[in-house]
C-alpha cells in the first residue's frame, strides 16, 4: 500500500487550503492509499474533518517549545514509523523543513518528495519573503516534483526559474460531487475568507458603499476573521453603512450559499480560490476581480459570472449591480456556476493525483 505524508503549516485552521487538503487526503485515503497529515503547528482537531484511517500528527504538541532539530528529527521518526513513500508539503516554505529531512538519508529509503504551492509566483509575501526565494530554488533543484494550482501559475514558474523536476498544474477539487441547488433565495450578496488585505474586502466595501443607499433591500455579508475584521468595521461604520454584516467564522457556510442571491470575490491575489469554487457548486454567480491567478480559470466572464480588472471598484460596484437588478440574469448564470462540479470534480483531480503519484 503506497504511503503519502501530507505535511501543512495548521491543520486546525479554516482556510481554503486546510479545506482542499482535507478533501484530497480523504479522497486519496477512500482510493486504498495509507495517508497521514503532519501539521507543523496547531493542537487537537483539525477543522475540516479527516477519514477514521487518516492518523494526524501534531508537532507542536510533540515537540513542545520551538526547536528546529528537535522538529525535525520528530519528522524523520514519523516518516519512518509511517513508511513513507511520499512527502508532500502543502505550502513551499515547508521545505525549509522536508530539504534536510530528505538529505538525511530519506531518500535511500524510497521516499520522494513533492511541494505543492498554494501561492501563485508573483504574490508578495510580508513575512518570509527571502526564504521562500531560497526554498524555491531548493525546490528547483531537489524536489521530485512541484504542484501549482493553475496552468498560468505553471507559466509563470517555468518561464522564471529553471526546474529539474517537472512543474504540474493540478486544479483544487470542488467539494461537492453534485449541483447543490439554493434553497430560498433571499436578498443576500455573499463574501467569505480571511480579512486581510489581500483579501480585498476593504474595496468590496467601497463598492458597496456606491451601492447601499439605491438597493436597502439588499444586505451584504461577510464571513470570515482575520486581523484587519476592526478595521473593516471601522470603514464600514465610517462610511455610515446600515446593512453589512461580519459574520465571523461560519462553521457551515453552506447554510449561507444556499440562501444568497450571488457571491463577490473582491481578492487582490490568490493562488486558486477554493471558496470561489465552493459557491459556485451551490449555483452562485459571481463577481471577481481578475487577480493573479485562479478566477480567470473559473469564471466565464458574462456567462457565469463577472470579471473586472484589478482595483476597478466602480466597475465592480456595476456588475454587482447587474446582477441586483435581474433576477432572471441571476438565475440563468447561477445555472451555468454549477457547471464547476463536471469542470473541477473531486474524481478528475484524484486521477491526476494518482497518476502523479504513479510516477515515481
Amino acid at each position: 500500500m503506497t504511503s503519502v505524508v501530507f505535511f501543512i503549516g495548521n491543520m486546525s485552521h479554516s482556510g481554503g487550503t486546510e479545506r482542499v487538503l482535507s478533501v484530497v487526503a480523504n479522497g486519496l485515503s477512500r482510493r486504498g492509499f495509507h495517508v497521514s497529515v503532519m501539521s507543523l503547528w496547531g493542537k487537537g482537531q483539525p477543522f475540516f474533518a479527516l477519514e477514521d484511517t487518516i492518523r494526524i500528527y501534531w508537532m507542536e504538541e510533540d515537540c513542545g517549545s520551538f526547536d528546529i532539530i528537535r522538529q525535525l528529527c520528530h519528522m524523520t521518526r514519523i516518516l519512518k514509523k509511517e513508511q513513507a513513500d511520499f512527502l508532500i508539503d502543502v505550502d513551499m516554505i515547508l521545505g525549509f523543513y522536508s530539504f534536510p529531512v530528505r538529505l538525511t538519508g530519506m531518500k535511500r529509503r524510497g521516499l520522494s518528495w513533492i511541494s505543492w504551492e498554494h501561492f501563485n509566483y508573483y504574490y508578495h509575501f510580508p513575512r518570509n519573503h527571502y526564504l521562500r526565494k531560497i526554498v524555491r530554488r531548493l525546490v528547483c533543484r531537489w524536489a521530485d516534483a512541484l504542484v501549482v494550482l493553475t496552468q498560468e501559475d505553471r507559466e509563470y514558474y517555468c518561464r522564471n526559474l529553471k526546474f529539474r523536476c517537472p512543474v504540474i498544474h493540478i486544479y483544487n477539487p470542488v467539494p461537492y460531487e453534485r449541483v447543490l441547488k439554493k434553497t430560498e433565495e433571499e436578498k443576500l450578496i455573499l463574501g467569505a475568507g480571511r480579512l486581510t488585505k489581500v483579501k480585498g474586502f476593504d474595496l468590496l466595501i467601497d463598492s458597496w458603499t456606491m451601492l447601499e443607499p439605491y438597493y436597502p433591500e439588499w444586505k451584504l455579508m461577510i464571513a470570515g476573521e482575520g486581523e484587519d475584521r476592526e478595521k473593516l468595521e471601522r470603514k464600514a461604520r465610517a462610511a455610515g453603512l446600515k446593512n453589512i454584516v461580519f459574520a465571523g467564522r461560519v462553521k457551515e457556510i453552506e447554510r449561507l450559499y444556499q440562501k444568497a442571491g450571488f457571491f463577490v470575490f473582491p481578492s487582490r491575489d490568490e493562488g486558486f480560490p477554493m471558496v470561489l469554487l465552493e459557491a459556485m457548486g451551490f449555483s452562485l454567480p459571481a463577481v471577481s476581480y481578475s487577480c493573479k491567478t485562479g478566477p480567470g480559470e473559473i469564471i466565464s466572464d458574462g456567462r457565469d459570472g463577472f470579471l473586472v480588472e484589478p482595483g476597478q471598484i466602480e466597475a465592480f460596484a456595476e456588475k454587482m449591480e447587474t446582477l441586483m437588478r435581474d433576477e432572471d440574469l441571476r438565475k440563468k448564470m447561477g445555472q451555468n456556476a454549477g457547471e464547476v462540479i463536471r469542470r473541477f470534480g473531486e474524481k478528475d483531480i484524484l486521477d491526476q493525483w494518482e497518476a502523479l503519484l504513479a510516477r515515481f
